[in-house]
């Protein structure tokens, strides 16, 4: 259950892994409109000015939940828009006020981590900020500027470098299903996510985070309204699954600290485990879900 507070504008997003954190607003809204979203669009986007309104809130937090908080997500959906002073001068008033927090993170675009310089990253590391979730949804330029993501495989490098340099975690999420059902497209999407993951491996062994969601459709996003009209269509539950493959299957094979894991609702199969360690077991395991789909008569 999420600690709550100030005046949270909903709906209200976070990632899975943050569902014991205090939730702490910062910014308002998602700076982007991806074709494929749906969850920011009756919000216009905004970022909170009133540092010591934000300061009183954390405040407020551990008056209402004493020494519990351990971690803090910055909301909304893209908090790392905001300078990096202010987000430095609140990660480390959060550190004093909670003395057992051990983890501040947010979810980031990749051009606002690469408009940061290295030493910005690097105070905001030492501020006690830990983590970004980056939606890196595919590898691919063309589906990238299909989806108006904003930015290119070169920047998300770039970004994931800049933060392992910097000391901050890097937990990079994609899209299973992006490139819809064309063949030659979802494969191409799959082998360039994987040449992106093995782009954004750290120089030297620390933990990273790597994530496929798949796709789903829904009300109010670009997609929805591209499927009804033929535009745009969903790949099926076999070719999920393949592109799942081809992606593990052209990651490097000494990939290093890489924890993976497929275990999202949206996804077909769970997988957990690590890049290249578990890379064998992982498309063993894809392979036996194709088999038995196709014996049940899947497509």
């Amino acid at each position: 259950m999420n600690y709550v507070v100030g005046n949270l504008t909903e709906p209200v997003f976070r990632p899975p892994s943050e569902w014991d954190a205090l939730l702490l607003p910062v910014t308002n809204g998602c700076t982007h409109r991806c074709t494929f979203c749906s969850m920011y669009r009756t919000k216009k986007f905004h970022i909170r000015k009133d540092i010591d309104e934000i300061k009183r809130e954390i405040e407020q937090a551990r008056a209402m939940y004493g020494n519990r908080i351990r971690k803090i997500f910055f909301e909304d959906g893209n908090a790392f828009t905001v300078k990096p002073e202010l987000l430095c001068e609140i990660t480390a008033y959060a550190h004093q006020v909670h003395p057992n927090l051990k983890k501040v993170s947010a979810y980031a675009h990749a051009r606002d981590i690469v408009k940061k310089s290295d030493e910005d990253l690097a105070d905001l590391a030492a501020a006690g900020f830990t983590m970004v979730y980056v939606g890196i949804e595919s590898g691919d330029d063309d589906v990238l500027k299909s989806c108006r993501k904003g930015t290119n495989q070169d920047e998300f490098e770039l970004a994931a470098q800049k933060c392992h340099r910097a000391g901050i975690d890097w937990s990079g999420i994609f899209l299973l299903g992006l490139a819809g059902d064309d063949p030659q497209k979802s494969r191409k999407h799959a082998i360039e996510s994987a040449k992106l993951i093995n782009r954004m491996a750290p120089p030297s062994p620390i933990t990273w985070y790597i994530s496929p969601l798949t796709l789903e459709l829904a009300p109010g996003s670009d997609l929805w309204e591209q499927q009804k009209t033929g535009e745009f269509r969903t790949g099926s539950f076999i070719q999920i699954l393949e592109e799942l493959h081809t992606m593990i299957e052209y990651t490097d094979d000494n990939l290093q600290k890489c924890v993976f894991n497929t275990n999202h609702a949206s996804n077909y199969l769970s997988l957990k485990g690590e890049l290249g360690r578990d890379k064998a077991s992982f498309l063993n395991s894809i392979e036996k879900a194709i088999k038995l789909a196709r014996s049940r008569g899947y497509t």
